[in-house]
């Protein structure tokens, strides 16, 4: 059987472990035809490109990279700018950055996408079956995660920025609380997370979310909590950040690496 065309949308910290896995042998069953960056000429895109014998391109050139398949690890932007186009060329898709499925734009291409395959990954976290089937009999009336990271995984976020909020060095400190629409607005290289545990769920709107920077944390944790009348979940993870980008836990490039592994298979 031909192995599957595969394009990387994104060369930063999740695409460079499944590069890594590529590279290793554990995904035969893929061919990566082409890795676009944030531009054509994008070193991180080059150095994948040359490590996987792949066709270097600008975003826009994708549609006509090849590919079956595109990963995206490129953003929420980037989800906006080039998925939906992807979809209407007919080119199947795993989105990383599902904060992005909540834009309206976007949105309304998924629902007209057709015959089109959409993976939505779990991300960096877990426990996502068990929140579907308490929302699918109702009942679920709560559903919660706690994000915490190094002080160097937040700075830059939007929501930052905008309050001017300066995160200690000395101690943990909650630095937003709110809702899950409101998170992926004011950190969206932070809390693609909750947007996944929200479209599982409640729903972006009564999903909560709750942010902590922490300087002596040495991983990123995420705490989920969900409940009901008759049952109740907790799921804690613990993973290190991503080597290429603090931001990005290890356990999102895991994720994207499953996701590609499942092409085919059933």
């Amino acid at each position: 059987m031909a192995p599957i065309a595969l394009a990387l949308l994104g060369a930063g910290g999740i695409n460079s472990v499944v590069a890594q896995a590529i590279v290793a042998g554990q995904l035969p069953h893929v061919k990566v035809v082409a890795v676009s960056g944030a531009t054509a000429d994008s070193p991180s895109a080059m150095l994948l490109g040359e490590q996987l014998g792949a066709n270097v391109v600008a975003p826009e050139g994708l549609v006509d990279a090849g590919a079956a398949w595109v990963l995206e690890a490129a953003g929420g932007s980037a989800v906006r700018q080039h998925v939906p186009g992807l979809w209407a060329a007919g080119i199947n898709t795993i989105v990383m950055s599902v904060g992005a499925m909540i834009d309206d734009q976007v949105l309304a291409a998924y629902r007209g996408r057709g015959a089109v395959q959409v993976i939505l990954p779990s991300g960096g976290i877990a426990g996502l079956d068990g929140v579907r089937a308490l929302a699918a009999v109702g009942g679920l009336t709560l559903a919660r995660i706690t994000t915490t990271k190094h002080p160097n995984g937040l700075r830059g976020a939007p929501y930052l920025e905008e309050h001017g909020t300066t995160l200690p060095t000395d101690h943990a400190v909650t630095v937003f609380e709110g809702n899950a629409r409101a998170a992926v607005k004011g950190f969206p290289a932070n809390v693609n997370v909750a947007i996944a545990l929200s479209l599982a769920g409640l729903g972006p709107d009564l999903t909560e979310v709750v942010v902590r920077s922490d300087p002596f944390a040495t991983a990123v944790t995420h705490l989920i909590e969900a409940s009901g009348p008759l049952a109740a979940l907790e799921v804690r993870l613990r993973s290190q950040s991503s080597q290429q980008n603090p931001r990005t836990s290890y356990m999102a490039g895991a994720s994207a690496v499953s996701a590609v592994r499942s092409l085919g298979v059933g």
